[in-house]
């Protein structure tokens, strides 16, 4: 039997074509069509509801001369101060539309998918959407339905909103640790398929938002990592020290006066161009936020319903991105109690790795994110 190849003779085996510059054109295997981007979404119930009924209001805003309340305000304002931020999302819509329905039928629930035009999703509606889709998370669609035909719960207002001090007299505050979160490595679990064409060249794009940004229309900022070359099974990139991608308090150590959503997308790159993949996942993350906002609710509702607006970006993502997703995007949140009991017993402090999953064909990647108390 032969003996598998070593990484050096996987890179030599089969050289993958280049430009006339030397750069590397296209990729070991033809990108995916967006059919085949669509198939995840049937083993993550997340999406059901919140992503058919977040496309039907999209394409309500869209056709309004006008916001037609506060929340439809913070929307305008939001995706204003987006490039392109508008045309976006109605290429995203346009292709949703053209998708055939038995596909979208298999992944998405049948009741948003035929709204009537004229029908407006009310807070109350999108809330509910959002709860079951938390709940839903990480279920087969098949699996979720139990969540999905109960009767929505009513909202139980949670303890930040009691009165512990009905006096009035509130003791004087410590001054809030400040903090800096960064992107530190990328590790290479399983490098795609067929290993013997050539080695991978991921990256990963990150969009960063507030609560309160997100409820008071002002846009997600957007980072991304160097397209890394040449990446194996088994490698780190980069390969010593931290790649220190500040994402929170890139300005310098800030405390966490709002609750942070960072969503995660690792790419393959491919022909896309990587500063415009960054702008598409600011966008996209700036939209879902800024509506899944109207049905916020209480204090931490972006915590909560994370796992729902994560998968809401990777679809708008897979509708109008150029590279393909490897996996599908991640979320990672943060509060100020949260960073201060996380770096008690360790500063800097490392989370669990951001696990980027394409199965063999499109590679296996932990993304590594630090905290770091000022």
């Amino acid at each position: 039997m032969a003996s598998k190849r070593t990484k050096k003779q996987k890179s030599i085996a089969k050289p993958r074509p280049t430009t006339s510059s030397g750069s590397r054109k296209g990729r070991k295997r033809s990108p995916k069509t967006l059919e085949e981007r669509l198939v995840k979404y049937q083993f993550n119930a997340a999406g059901y509801e919140f992503i058919p009924a977040l496309m039907h209001e999209f394409r309500r805003l869209l056709t309004l001369k006008k916001p037609a309340n506060p929340a439809d305000e913070h929307f305008f304002a939001a995706m204003r101060n987006i490039k392109g931020g508008h045309e976006l999302l109605r290429t995203a819509l346009e292709r949703h539309d053209k998708l055939p329905y038995e596909v979208k039928q298999r992944i998405f629930s049948p009741r948003y998918l035929n709204l009537p035009a004229d029908h407006g999703i009310g807070e109350q509606e999108l809330s509910a959407i959002l709860d079951r889709g938390a709940r839903a998370s990480g279920r087969n669609v098949f699996a979720a339905t139990r969540v999905y035909a109960r009767k929505p719960d009513a909202h139980a207002c949670c303890c930040c909103c009691d009165d512990h001090n009905p006096n009035g007299d509130s003791p004087p505050q410590p001054r809030p640790n400040q903090y800096e979160l960064s992107f530190a490595k990328l590790y290479c679990v399983d490098e795609s398929d067929p290993e013997w064409a050539g080695s991978d060249e991921p990256y990963v794009v990150f969009a960063v938002i507030t609560e309160a940004m997100a409820e008071s229309g002002t846009a997600a900022v957007g980072f991304h990592t160097p397209v890394y070359e040449d990446v194996d099974d088994g490698d780190t990139r980069p390969q010593s020290g931290d790649e220190n991608l500040r994402l929170f308090g890139f300005a310098g150590p800030r405390a966490i006066d709002s609750n942070v959503l960072v969503a995660a997308t690792c790419f393959e790159h491919d022909l896309g161009d990587v500063s415009d993949t960054t702008d598409k996942v600011r966008a996209a993350l700036t939209a879902v936020a800024t509506k899944a906002a109207a049905a916020g609710g209480v204090a931490g509702w972006i915590v909560a319903g994370a796992s729902v607006i994560a998968i809401g970006v990777s679809y708008l993502v897979d509708l109008i991105g150029a590279d393909d997703q490897i996996g599908g995007t991640r979320q990672l949140t943060l509060n100020q109690a949260q960073a201060d009991a996380s770096t008690n017993g360790s500063n800097p402090f490392f989370f669990p790795a951001l696990h980027f999953d394409g199965g063999d064909d499109d590679g296996i990647y932990d993304a590594y994110l630090k905290l770091r108390r000022a």
